[in-house]
């Protein structure tokens, strides 16, 4: 009966180290550098790619376009210019890190006929 408690013991013990998840290393900070189009002056129809640039872990990206269209996901989209709304045209992304830390940057495109 005494060896068997030396045994439970070390039993549980490596048990309960099993269970012990590991941790995660915690999310870097957001830092969100620029947001720039190709080109900032379109005919109306055309495209052209916008690129958010941004470190951080676990980045997620939202785009979003008053007017026109965004086509794509992650850090580069292409922005679609719609025939119907010239002049300046927002463009917004929004970057969430693994902190749930935000930061948002806007440009502006200007759509001619």
């Amino acid at each position: 009966m005494k060896n068997l408690v030396p045994m439970f013991i070390f039993f549980a013990l490596i048990l309960c180290n099993c269970n012990k998840e590991e941790e995660e290393e915690p999310s870097q900070d957001l830092i969100f550098q620029s947001l720039v189009a190709e080109e900032d002056t379109l005919v109306s129809g055309e495209v052209t790619n916008v690129i958010a640039t941004a470190t951080g872990s676990n980045l997620s990206y939202h785009w979003s376009a008053f007017k026109g269209d965004i086509l794509g996901f992650g850090s580069e989209v292409i922005y679609a210019s719609s025939p119907c709304y010239l002049g300046e045209n927002q463009i917004t992304c929004t970057i969430t890190n693994g902190n749930n830390q935000s930061e948002t940057k806007t440009i502006d495109i200007v759509v001619v006929e």
